[in-house]
């Protein structure tokens, strides 16, 4: 409207999230328990490589061996894949429960873990939902993005494929950012503005175009964080590597039995380090993604306060505010 200035957006405190969400877990060491059952159910990234033909060996054996018992390898696939999904279940639970209680500790209220567990399972349907829905979107992507390149290659037409595959990463990048931020503010407002599937990822979709920019920062943020945590990290796994391998090389030259139970107890030592590790990390980085969607959810309460009443009417489905931001709370 002309005369009238459009109130300035406030800036998001970036750095004072990240400090706050860092008090936030060292006053509240529980939580950490639902960064454990969040890092059960998140995939690793252990990586294995082998420059010799040995590999192609092993290979072979592993088909030979599936041929001759199909039954054992399905059977143990299938109780692979099933504990893979009560896992990630537990671990969907475990995100729903930190960020109640997260929540909760912001608005200077009682928390625990029991109460964060028990309110995390009454949103664990809505949150497989939206799971699978944005895994459905995913898929779709990539057959759209896929199906030219792997038509060029059949083809022959090498530099079409190349083109076109560029082309298909190029566009890939950006709609799995928007999906994955939209799915991220999507399971906020299932949990705390406790609203349905479908409403929650528009209402995302809509927060996120306006907070944007300020999402990026903040995930370069947990990422620079993420990245420095490895570097300071990694003297100590040096030091333990020149421990450990020397100490392993020894023992596999005097006894192949007690190698072995070396081996197998610096596996189990190394994957217990991995997991509280990743506990820490995905109990902060949850954190510091609620206290961000509360601080950017809690700013378009209040500028669409200051909406003329004439405006209001037009709007179509006005960004709802969690509970425990100052605004009026969903049914």
């Amino acid at each position: 409207m002309p005369g009238k200035e459009k109130p300035k957006r406030r800036e998001v405190p970036f750095i004072e999230i990240l400090k706050q969400s860092a008090k936030i877990i060292w006053e509240n060491k529980y939580l950490l328990w639902f960064g454990f059952l969040i890092a059960l159910g998140s995939p690793g990234s252990l990586n294995y490589s082998g420059g010799d033909n040995r590999l192609e060996e092993k290979g072979g054996a592993a088909v030979r061996f599936f041929e001759a018992h199909p039954g054992i390898v399905l059977a143990a696939f299938i109780i692979v894949f099933a504990i893979g999904i009560i896992l990630f279940l537990i671990s969907l639970v475990g995100r729903a429960g930190l960020i109640k209680s997260v929540n909760l500790i912001a608005t200077k209220k009682k928390s625990s873990f029991k109460n964060g567990w028990k309110d995390g399972r009454k949103y664990l349907g809505k949150l497989v939902k939206l799971f699978l829905l944005f895994f459905l979107a995913v898929f779709a992507i990539i057959l759209v993005l896929g199906i030219p390149v792997i038509y060029s290659v059949m083809t022959g037409s090498w530099i079409n494929a190349v083109f076109v595959g560029i082309l298909a990463v190029a566009i890939f990048i950006p709609l799995i950012f928007v999906l994955a931020l939209t799915n991220l503010y999507a399971g906020f407002y299932i949990i705390l503005s406790e609203l349905n599937v479908w409403p929650s990822i528009e209402t995302g979709y809509n927060l996120l175009l306006k907070n944007i920019k300020n999402s990026i920062i903040f995930g370069l943020l947990l990422i620079a964080i993420s990245v420095a945590a490895g570097i300071i990290l990694l003297p100590a796994a040096l030091l333990t590597a020149v421990v450990l391998i020397p100490t392993g090389t020894l023992l596999f030259f005097l006894n192949k039995i007690i190698f072995t139970i070396f081996l197998v107890f610096a596996i189990l030592f190394f994957l217990l380090v991995l997991l509280l590790v990743s506990s820490v990390f995905a109990a902060y980085k949850t954190t510091a993604w609620t206290l961000f969607f509360r601080e950017i959810a809690k700013t378009e309460s209040k500028e669409a306060e200051k909406v003329p009443e004439a405006e209001l009417v037009k709007e179509i489905s006005p960004t709802p505010v969690p509970s425990g931001l100052g605004g009026p709370e969903n049914a």
